[in-house]
Order: structure tokens, then sequence, then C-alpha cells
């Protein structure tokens, strides 16, 4: 505990210096220091027991609920209802592209990396062409865009991906069926992961719908703070538990539900006050530690692993996201802004990052494909925080 604590203390001390000079001068909301910092741990090999530990895992894991939480409860699903031919045809051309030019690339390229499979190479580039919305959201909050078209169409594309990476997971699970030197046994049965998951969409969309009748009820009692407050709590890690009872990762499934649902729940006058409330608990105080964590437990020596295969990857990934979000959103956003919408949806950090360990383990890709993964997605990271802060400092998108 005691190292846990010191880390806690170096950490909040790096945000407060780096964290500040990266906002202020680069652009960078200032929690990505802590994802340097994490870096630099893990270069040095310096407290790699505490980020390992139990306790620590534990504060990054919640940290990281609370970030697709925020993500969940900052949708406006009027406005997306709106955007909804746009969010559905973005994700299926954006990580579709990505991930039938990685397979071919993976495929013909480098085929004894992904087991002389198509199927394996299919399943690996579409677990890597899935998007970590929880870079961009504090990026999306600091320049104040969230609300915008580009911070909707971020967000849904996003949050639909998600559940691309759940039907990722339930198809590595019932690889077996197809390729029998698949060892998965301890992985759910699918049919509980799909079930799992349609139960958290059905008791959303109700609870949604039944929205208006709480807000009513709650106005009239004139229900006291505290009261809001808990609701925020409960909410939040009954649909993460709803999540968790089959898969870990479906967690995250339903932590952004869940915000989604409280935003259904409250009366306006409510929505601002626990919005900040969460955002304290997300940014503040656990933020930090879930991209310390994501940094400390990389390699870096993952990077010199295969510099030719990062950097094809690199490139199909970024330029088929490019050209899929110019196409289908020039007209809405604007050439500028639909190139960059294409570049921060390139940025990783996702539960694809479970589905390439499984397949790891099942010995269906080597360490060094899996290596390269890593390695790229650590390396595009800061550029792409970079240049997406960069761009929308200059204009605010539509």
């Amino acid at each position: 505990m005691e190292g846990v604590f010191l880390l806690v203390v170096l950490t909040y001390g790096v945000s407060l210096g780096l964290g500040h000079l990266l906002q202020k001068y680069l652009r960078m909301p200032w929690m990505f220091a802590c994802l340097f910092f994490g870096l630099l741990l893990s270069a040095l090999g310096v407290f790699t027991s505490t980020i390992n530990s139990d306790v620590f895992k534990l504060l990054e894991t919640v940290g990281m609920y609370l970030l697709l939480f925020i993500i969940g409860f900052s949708i406006d699903l009027k406005k997306m209802a709106s955007l909804k031919t746009y969010v559905v045809l973005g994700t299926v051309l954006i990580v579709g592209l990505e991930g039938l030019l990685g397979s071919l690339l993976l495929y013909f390229g480098f085929p004894a990396e992904v087991s002389n499979s198509f199927l394996i190479s299919l399943i690996t580039a579409l677990s890597f062409a899935t998007v970590g919305e929880a870079v961009l959201l504090p990026i999306l909050k600091e320049f104040g865009v969230i609300d915008t078209s580009f911070g909707q169409l971020t967000l849904g594309i996003g949050t639909l991906d998600d559940v691309v990476e759940v039907l990722m997971l339930a198809l590595v699970a019932v690889l077996p069926g197809f390729l029998p030197m698949v060892q998965t046994e301890v992985f759910p049965n699918p049919l509980f992961v799909l079930l799992d998951l349609a139960a958290i969409l059905l008791i959303s969309v109700l609870m949604i719908k039944t929205g208006s009748a709480v807000k009513r009820l709650l106005e009239k009692n004139h229900t006291p703070s505290y009261v809001y407050s808990l609701l925020t709590v409960f909410i939040l890690f009954s649909f993460v538990a709803l999540g968790g009872l089959v898969e870990e990762s479906l967690a995250t499934v339903g932590a952004i539900f869940g915000g989604m649902v409280l935003r259904g729940l409250l009366p306006k006058e409510r929505l601002y006050e626990n919005e900040k409330a969460v955002e304290f608990l997300g940014y503040i105080f656990l933020s930090p530690l879930f991209f310390l964590g994501v940094g400390g437990n990389v390699s870096i020596a993952a990077i010199a692993v295969s510099p030719l295969l990062i950097g094809l990857i690199g490139f199909v990934a970024t330029s088929s996201k490019l050209f899929a979000s110019y196409s289908l959103f020039r007209r809405r956003l604007g050439e500028k802004h639909s190139l960059l919408l294409g570049f921060g949806l390139s940025v990783r950090f996702s539960t694809g990052l479970i589905v390439q360990y499984v397949l790891l383990n099942s010995k269906l890709i080597t360490p060094t494909l899996f290596s390269a993964l890593v390695a790229t997605a650590i390396f595009m990271t800061p550029l792409i925080v970079g240049v997406y802060s960069w761009g929308l400092s200059k204009a605010k998108p539509p």
C-alpha cells in the first residue's frame, strides 16, 4: 500500500507540472502527462510491481469505467438520433475498411504471424481497427466540442464500435469450431456473452424510455441532492456489474450504456451538477491513474521488434480511416474536419487488445505481431493526440 500511495503522489505531481506544460504549450489534455510518465517508468523498470499490484489495478480499472461512463453521459441521444445514419455508416465503413485492408496486409505480407489463416488475420485486423474513445473524450471536453456534430460523431462511432469489439470476443470464443488448434477453454460461452450484451441493450432502452416518468417523479417530490449522487453511483456500478457477469470486457460496454441511462433519467437542472461530480472522479481523481497504468504496462523494447511491420500497420490503419472519414463526412464537416475526425478515430487503447491477447495465448498470432500491434498503438497515440488537439485549437468544428 505504501508503494501505491507514493506512486499516486508522484502521478499527481507530474500532472501538476508536466500536465500544465502540455496543456499550455502543446494544447494536449493535462492527463496525458501520466501516459508519458508511465512510459518512462516502464523504460526504467521502476514501480513495476506497484503498477501490477491488485490495489493499483483496481484503481486503474475504476478510472477506466468512469471515463467510459462519462462518454455515455456525454452522448445526446436526440442529436445522435439525427446522426444515426452517419454513425452506423461511419462505424461500418471506417472499422470495416481498416479491418479488410489490415487483414490483407497480414495474410499476404506476413502469413506466418497469423498461422497462415485469413480468418485469424481478419479478426486481428478488426480488433486493431476499433477506437479508443476514452482517449478522445478529454480532448473533446477540453475544446468544448462534445455537443457539436463532430463530437457526437466521434463518441457515437467510438461507442458503436465497442459492440464490434464484443462481437470479436464472441467470435474468438467460437473459433474452436472452425480451428481445432485453438485453446480457449477458459473463455465464456459465446451464447452467454451475446445474451449479456442483449440484456444491457434491452435494460438501457427500457430505462431511457421510462426516463420522462422518472424525471417527473424526482421533480415532483423535491428530491434532495444526495439522492442524485447516490443514483449516479448506483447506475454506474449496476451496469458495470451487469456487463461483468459473463465477461469482464462487457463491463466497459455496461459503463457506457450506464452513462446514457443516467442522462435520460436526470432532470435538466441536475445534469450539469452531476456531470461535474462524475467528471471530478473520472478526470481529476482516477483518470491519471488509468493513463499511468496504460503507459506503465507496455514494453518500450517492443517498438524495436519489427520496424517494417509496425510502419505498415500504422500506415494502413491511419490511411484507411482518413479515406473513409473524408468520403463520408466531408460535406457535413468540411474537408479539414472530416480528415481530423478520421485521424482521431485512429487512436487506440480499447478492449480490442483483449482479443489480440487471447489470440496470442492461443498461439494463433506470434509474439512479434502482438508486440508490433502494441508498439504501433504506443507510437501513434502521442502523435494523434498532438495533431488532434492542434487541429481543434485552430477552428471549432460544426
